[in-house]
C-alpha cells in the first residue's frame, strides 16, 4: 500500500515538470521556425505579408512598421516626381507661349537640321546638313547624286554624277517660322561619263572642227550657286523649304580612260553642254531639327 502511494506521489511530482520541459521545447522549436520562414527581406511589405494579421509579435510589428514606413517614403518620391514633370510640362507650355507671342522662330531653339532633298537641274536627289549661326543665317553643306542618259545636240551623252557643296542661307525674317531666303555658295562635281559623237566634230573657237573621238572617262566641274525660295519650321523640329536653284559652271574638264590620260576636247565640250543644260531647277527639302 505504501509502494502504490508513493508511485502515486512521484507521478504527480513529475507531470508539471514534463509538462513545463514540453513547453521549453515546443516554444524553442517554433521560435526556430520563425526565425527560419521570417528572414530580414530587403522588400519589407512582402516580409510583412508572411505574418498572420493576429500576430503580434514584435518581428512581425517592425515588419508592418518598415512596411508602412517604406510605403510612404515611395509614395513622397512619386509625389515629388509628378510634380517635377508637371512643372517641366508647364515651364514648356509658358515658353511656347511667350515665343508664339514674341513671334520667335523656333530655328533659335532648334539650330543643327538633317535634311533630304530632291530636286531638277545639277542633282537630282541628296542629303543636307544645316547650322543655324544667327537668326537670320544658316550655314549648309549637301552632297547629291544625279544619273543622265540622253541625246544632245552633238551626240549621245551619259554622266553618273555626284556633286558636293557648301552654301549660306539669308533668312529675309527673323521672326516666325515661315520666311523667304535667298543662298549662294559653291560645289564640286566629278562623274564617269560616255560620250558617243555624231560624225561630225564640234565647233571651236576659230571655227574649225574638232577632232571626233568620244568613248569612257571622267570628268570635273567647279559650280557657283545661288538660289531664292521660302522656308518653313514647325515647333516639333520638323521643317520644309522649297527653292529655285542656279547653277553655272565656271570650269570643267574631262579625261578619257586610256593610258595616256587624254583630254579631250569634244568630250569636254559634251560635258560641258550637259552641265549648261541642267543649270536651273526647283529643289524641295524636307528635313528635321534639334
Amino acid at each position: 500500500m505504501k509502494g502504490g502511494m508513493g508511485s502515486y506521489r512521484l507521478i504527480r511530482w513529475l507531470a508539471p515538470v514534463t509538462g513545463a520541459l514540453a513547453m521549453v521545447v515546443a516554444t524553442r522549436q517554433a521560435r526556430a521556425v520563425v526565425d527560419v520562414e521570417h528572414q530580414t527581406s530587403e522588400d519589407s511589405c512582402a516580409e510583412a505579408d508572411t505574418y498572420f494579421p493576429e500576430d503580434e509579435t514584435p518581428e512581425a510589428t517592425r515588419a508592418r512598421l518598415r512596411c508602412r514606413s517604406e510605403t510612404f517614403a515611395r509614395q513622397l518620391e512619386e509625389s515629388r516626381q509628378r510634380r517635377e514633370a508637371e512643372a517641366e510640362n508647364q515651364r514648356e507650355r509658358n515658353l511656347q507661349t511667350w515665343m508664339k507671342k514674341q513671334e520667335i522662330p523656333v530655328r533659335v531653339m532648334r539650330r543643327n537640321a538633317i535634311d533630304l532633298y530632291g530636286s531638277g537641274g545639277l542633282t537630282s536627289y541628296g542629303v543636307a546638313g544645316g547650322w543655324v549661326l544667327l537668326p537670320v543665317l544658316e550655314a549648309e553643306l549637301w552632297i547629291g547624286r544625279r544619273n543622265v542618259s540622253q541625246w544632245i545636240s552633238t551626240g549621245y551623252f551619259q554622266d553618273s554624277r555626284t556633286c558636293a557643296g557648301a552654301r549660306f542661307k539669308w533668312l529675309m525674317r527673323s521672326q516666325g517660322n515661315l520666311t523667304p531666303f535667298v543662298s549662294a555658295g559653291g560645289a564640286d562635281c566629278w562623274a564617269n561619263v560616255s560620250y558617243e559623237p555624231y560624225n561630225s566634230g564640234l565647233p571651236t573657237r576659230d571655227g574649225t572642227s574638232a577632232p571626233v573621238t568620244g568613248g569612257l572617262g571622267t570628268a570635273a566641274a567647279h559650280v557657283a550657286t545661288a538660289s531664292g525660295g521660302v522656308a518653313w519650321m514647325e515647333k516639333s523640329g520638323i521643317r520644309a523649304s522649297l527653292e529655285y536653284v542656279y547653277t553655272y559652271a565656271f570650269y570643267s574638264q574631262t579625261t578619257l580612260d586610256d593610258m595616256a590620260r587624254t583630254q579631250d576636247a569634244s568630250m569636254r565640250a559634251a560635258w560641258g553642254q550637259r552641265l549648261e543644260s541642267d543649270r536651273g531647277g526647283l529643289r524641295l527639302q524636307v528635313g528635321y531639327a534639334f
